[in-house]
């Protein structure tokens, strides 16, 4: 089932990564943010992002899960 992302989330570059590694590939959002966003995609590898939102879906240390987040967007 085809699912999308809409409004403010969608447009948080902090999350475009763990988005596409939840399986997101449908964004909606303001389109002053569609540059940034799109150049985070451009630069993301799928089999990379989905290893990693994997391991942040299973921490279940918050500074764990921060620590992975960053990495996700380093």
């Amino acid at each position: 089932m085809p699912v999308a992302v809409c409004g403010e989330m969608a447009g948080e570059v902090e999350l475009t990564r763990l988005l596409l590694g939840l399986g997101l590939r449908q964004f909606s959002m303001h389109p002053a943010q569609l540059l940034a966003v799109k150049q985070q995609v451009l630069r993301s590898s799928i089999p990379e992002v989905e290893a990693l939102a994997q391991r942040i879906l299973r921490s279940e240390e918050a500074d764990r899960t921060r620590g992975l987040l960053a990495r996700l967007n380093a």
